[in-house]
């Protein structure tokens, strides 16, 4: 074995969300001495936090992927949870709450947030609202256009299509540099629009305000109104891990470009 540690990345289907972390991987980590292993988990978020809350989260998510899972147990082969120091999760947004059977009165998307809130431990979660399309769903430099900011929960089974209508490169595995600069200038455009905000965050109002919890809250509050605000992870995740440096490389604008702010109007 090699002196690298290794870096986990869960993910909940096997096609698009493998491309996307190995396109981010050569753009952004060609040059640490650590290796990325993608593993589909191949089931919702909430089966495998369910399995891991069970257990009283004492046995550790590498090792129920491995259990549950003949393709991750040979992708593992030979590691264990030690050899990983950092874990993150993956995953789409259940807007129609098919799998959380919610008939308590508990939040479980906020409960698995709660659970899944350290890298170093039992995994950092990280959730695309709706899908992992929202990644493509972008136009270079402007933060929607009214309607385009928001998904219907009723039109959910056709976002796939709309957004690689709608998409400036669809092709998540020609992502450069360039492209990402711009997919993390709308993140940025975005995220403040749904904090109710008409300017750009500064880098450390971002990081004292945006995390994966506070934007679950706000999503719940669109839920209500039967839609989605179409947010990406994986900008959010770069946004984490490189910090200021990133955001002061990528974030172009200093105000959304909505001046009545439209996209948060109701309809």
């Amino acid at each position: 074995m090699d002196n690298r540690n290794y870096k986990a990345f869960i993910v909940e289907g096997e096609a698009r969300e493998p491309l996307i972390i190995d396109n981010i991987s050569k753009v952004f980590f060609q040059h640490g001495n650590f290796k990325i292993i993608t593993l589909p988990a191949g089931e919702n978020i909430y089966m495998l936090w369910k399995k891991l809350k069970e257990d009283d989260f004492d046995t550790d998510i590498i090792e129920v992927l491995r259990e549950n899972n003949e393709e991750i147990k040979e992708q593992l082969m030979g590691l264990s949870r030690d050899d990983f120091s950092e874990v993150y999760l993956f995953f789409d947004y259940d807007a129609h709450q098919t799998n959380l059977g919610k008939t308590d009165e508990e939040d479980i998307v906020a409960k698995m947030l709660e659970s899944f809130d350290n890298e170093t431990e039992n995994g950092k979660l990280y959730i695309s609202y709706p899908m992992v399309e929202a990644l493509r769903d972008f136009e270079p430099g402007v933060c929607g256009n009214e309607e385009e900011c928001f998904v219907g929960i009723k039109d959910l089974n056709h976002y796939k299509n709309l957004s690689a209508i709608r998409s400036f490169n669809p092709h998540f595995k020609e992502y450069d540099i360039d492209i990402w600069k711009n997919i993390i200038d709308v993140f940025a455009m975005r995220v403040a629009c749904l904090f109710g905000m008409s300017d750009i965050f500064e880098y450390e109002q971002y990081s004292n305000m945006v995390n994966p919890y506070t934007i679950q809250v706000l999503e719940e509050n669109e839920a209500k109104k039967e839609r989605v605000f179409i947010l990406s992870a994986f900008p959010e995740f770069l946004v984490d891990y490189f910090g200021i440096k990133l955001w002061k490389t990528c974030v172009k604008h200093r105000r959304n470009q909505l001046e009545t702010h439209l996209c948060k109007k109701e309809y």
